[in-house]
């Protein structure tokens, strides 16, 4: 499936929803274990050089966990388009929105403290199934804002957020097959930079796939502050952060748009001049008749770039 922009032009091929850790663990090498990594990434809050000497100090782990790692992948693979008997459990996993870290004890300060007794707490939240954690956030340049990591993992990537909790929603009889072709038409719709804080986030993502999955919506306070607007939301100063690095605050939202503006005020300049297009198509500026006065190409001429 091929993501389209709004003014028509092709963006880049969506295969599925994209693989954080497994990105970072290829470009590190050395056989380095996403599922592995993960949490890592988790108990050193983001901080990548830290994961990764943590991840290399601990071999007598890896061996353990690539056999149990690999049992669990024979067995997926086995069932792959298998529906699940009785049914696979679909969870909703609940992560606080924190505002600062206290630096001497590595706590995270969070920012819902006090806040889910007035029905009004911050959260990022992702759906749990088959072993994986879907959910949403911002991506530049077309590509999905769906992405997936292991189950509980997300911390390791979004500083902001820390594991609140995880609740049952219910169970689905999809098989895998069916599971990854439902999540790879998500991922061609819920495109990255679509994201917006209040009308299209994580959690407007995880009900939808809620939905989908188990015929139910996940918990309504998740996503409250987001329903009642803007006004509340800049009270608690959510714009500013962001919810953590995939979406990287309110100012990249900003880049791209004045990108945006700037390639729009650029297209209404006009069509290039008579020399421009000798110049660009390697031709003599004479070769170029039909020409208005001004210099430029007149109406009856049509340039193919």
């Amino acid at each position: 499936e091929i993501a389209t922009s709004k003014k028509g032009g092709n963006l880049r091929a969506v295969l599925g929803p994209r693989r954080p850790y497994d990105d970072l663990a290829a470009v590190l090498g050395n056989g380095v274990d996403p599922h592995l990594l993960a949490p890592i990434m988790v108990e050193k809050a983001c901080e990548v050089k830290e994961a990764v000497e943590a991840y290399f100090q601990r071999t007598e782990e890896h061996a353990e966990h690539a056999a149990r790692r690999a049992r669990e992948v024979a067995a997926q693979a086995e069932l792959y388009y298998v529906r699940p008997e009785g049914g696979e459990p679909v969870y909703c996993n609940i992560y606080d929105l924190c505002i600062t870290g206290n630096e001497r004890d590595g706590k995270k300060k969070r920012a819902n403290s006090g806040l889910p007794v007035m029905g009004m707490g911050i959260y990022h939240s992702g759906i749990e199934v088959f072993g994986k954690e879907i959910s949403f956030g911002y991506a530049e340049g077309g590509q999905t804002g769906v992405f997936e990591v292991p189950p509980k993992t997300a911390a390791g990537l979004m500083s902001k957020i820390t594991f609140k909790e995880s609740v049952e929603m219910g169970r689905m009889y999809r098989s895998q097959f069916e599971l990854d072709h439902l999540l790879q038409r998500m991922a061609s719709k819920f495109r990255g930079d679509t994201y917006d804080l209040v009308r299209r986030n994580c959690n407007n993502f995880s009900n939808e796939l809620c939905v989908c999955l188990t015929g139910k919506k996940i918990p309504s306070y998740i996503n409250r502050p987001a329903n009642v607007g803007r006004g509340v939301l800049s009270v608690f100063q959510v714009p500013a952060m962001a919810i953590g690095k995939f979406v990287e605050g309110v100012k990249r939202v900003n880049k791209v748009k004045e990108a945006q503006d700037a390639l729009q005020k650029n297209a209404e300049i006009g069509p290039p001049s008579k020399s421009e297009m000798a110049h660009w198509l390697g031709e003599p500026s004479q070769g170029l008749n039909h020409s208005s006065d001004d210099g430029r190409p007149s109406s009856g001429n049509v340039f193919v770039m």
